[in-house]
């Protein structure tokens, strides 16, 4: 750390694909986190990294590099790649995105602050992610939740391993000028011949978009008049099966997985839809969510962690989750209400604009990184 401890160097770490993560920090640096310091940014994971990411990283003239991890094996090779890689360029503040990478950043001599920005929902967490937090409880100099929920599950979790003085809750944010309404906003919705629904996220276990597929077929069963679309944004690896629900359905020409998508591909399709349906089985705090909502969209989500406190009355309803036909019920009300669709939806870009603009995530973590810098100085 520089002597007038003004941070003059950022290595951020953070996963190569499909995620939040990247979302969160474009946004940040967009917002003009710590815009003075060099910031470097390392891309790690098994995936290839995103395009979308080289693109973006590339256009800012911001320094990136690639640690690749091999499936399955070689994770000491990996974290110890990592560290070096992490450590060789002398930064001040290191800003770990997500669990993950937490062993290449353990036993820190150098006089670099360690933020780890933890998201993994606490019911999808392994014992390996419960280990890696313990780790950075032990290690790094914050623990950054994203609500005070996830927090307090952490701490009963953890108990005696459970740093309290080390804990910051601070939220998703995301740059509410990209993500805005398309041109006509919400007095669009549900007024072309095309009705379409849609969800973003990785395809994985956690999210449940095998029950939105379901809802989605009985709506169509019980609307035949009505010309229904399902688009579907993202990868992973319940793709084949949720490909062979929708041929075994007949839906191929009406439900679309669109396959991994960049910032702007991701901000156009949202403009597209007119409802938007966030079936999942557990978050911390759905940056699809936010992006549906800073886009100007009316929310139907299923009712879990990390959901429910975001979903509030006035942009959207809850259901409950892996229930087909309750969520069918809230897409069919929507189709018969369309003002008050479209009053959720000029709702959910207020809300947004409040709640979840990058500019306030930035300077909640500007004035964290302060705390650190003086706590380090002090040493």
């Amino acid at each position: 750390m520089s002597g007038n401890n003004k941070v003059q160097r950022v290595v951020h770490v953070l996963y190569s694909g499909l995620g939040g993560h990247g979302a969160v920090m474009f946004g940040m640096l967009e917002a003009g986190f710590y815009a003075d310091a060099e910031h470097l940014v390392l891309l790690t994971g098994v995936e290839e990294p995103l395009q979308d990411y080289v693109e973006r990283l590339d256009q800012r003239q911001i320094a990136w590099s690639y640690v690749p991890k091999q499936p399955g094996r070689g994770y000491v090779a990996f974290y110890r790649a990592l560290r070096r890689a992490i450590f060789e360029s002398a930064p001040d503040l290191v800003f770990v995105h997500g669990l993950a990478t937490v062993p290449s950043v353990i036993v820190n001599r150098s006089r670099a602050a360690v933020l780890l920005r933890e998201t993994e929902p606490s019911q999808a967490k392994s014992m390996k992610d419960w280990t890696s937090l313990a780790l950075a409880h032990a290690n790094v100099d914050a623990v950054v939740h994203l609500t005070e929920d996830a927090a307090q599950t952490a701490a009963k979790k953890l108990r005696l391993l459970h740093r309290p003085d080390k804990v910051h809750i601070i939220g998703n944010g995301l740059d509410t000028d990209f993500f805005s309404p398309a041109p006509m906003g919400a007095d669009a919705l549900l007024s072309g011949p095309v009705i379409r629904l849609g969800m973003v996220s990785r395809l994985q276990p956690s999210k449940d978009h095998m029950t939105l597929i379901k809802a989605f077929d009985r709506l169509r069963a019980a609307r035949p008049s009505v010309d229904l679309r399902l688009e579907i944004a993202g990868d992973g690896n319940t793709r084949p099966g949720l490909e062979a629900e929708i041929a075994q359905r007949g839906l191929q020409d009406h439900v679309t997985l669109h396959g991994t998508l960049g910032a702007e591909g991701v901000r156009d399709l949202l403009r597209s839809l007119d409802i938007y349906a966030h079936a999942s089985l557990g978050e911390t705090m759905s940056n699809s969510i936010m992006q549906a909502m800073a886009v100007g969209l009316p929310i139907i989500a299923g009712a879990v962690p990390g959901v429910t406190n975001m979903v509030v009355p006035e942009v959207g309803v809850l259901y409950p989750s892996s229930d087909e036909q309750a969520l069918e019920k809230e897409i069919a009300a929507f189709l018969d209400n369309k003002e008050s669709v479209r009053h959720l939806a000029k709702a959910a870009r207020a809300h947004a604009l409040r709640q979840f603009d990058a500019r306030q995530t930035a300077r909640a973590y500007e004035g964290l990184g302060e705390q650190l810098f003086r706590a380090r100085a002090r040493r």
